[in-house]
């Protein structure tokens, strides 16, 4: 199943919000599972590269490109996220895991770069260094 049939699989009427971290590669991916009037929030560029959209495309969709660089955000914003995320958990608003569709591949810090091997290599879900 691709990309785009296993998101449209859990939300047929697409969704309203992309967070993004490979806006090049996943530009067309986006186009294809937003609702209109959709947003791509991107705060990262998997290998970097120039960013080409589709105008019409994207108008059709009245979609909303939103661009985040963490570092100039601002310490008020980045406490007031690190707390309503902290709550989201808390509440089981956000879950992970293998159930929740986002396995979880741990490394101890000693096998860092086996980790950045599985984050190169695509690895599905999140990829975790364990510091303690």
């Amino acid at each position: 199943m691709d990309a785009a049939t296993a998101i449209k699989k859990v939300a047929p009427d697409g969704v309203d919000l992309v967070v993004e971290v490979a806006i090049s590669a996943n530009s067309q991916l986006n186009i294809d599972v937003v609702k209109p009037r959709a947003s791509v929030a991107s705060y990262a560029n998997d290998r970097g590269g120039e960013f080409t959209l589709d105008v019409r495309q994207n108008m059709i969709k009245n979609l909303r490109y939103q661009f985040v660089l963490l570092y100039t955000v601002g310490d008020a914003a980045l406490t007031a996220a690190v707390e309503d995320i902290t709550l989201a958990l808390v509440d089981g608003a956000l879950p992970v895991g293998e159930n929740a569709g986002l396995p979880l591949h741990r490394f101890p810090l000693a096998k860092t770069a086996a980790a950045h091997q599985a984050v190169q290599d695509g690895a599905v879900g999140k990829v975790l260094v364990d510091v303690s």
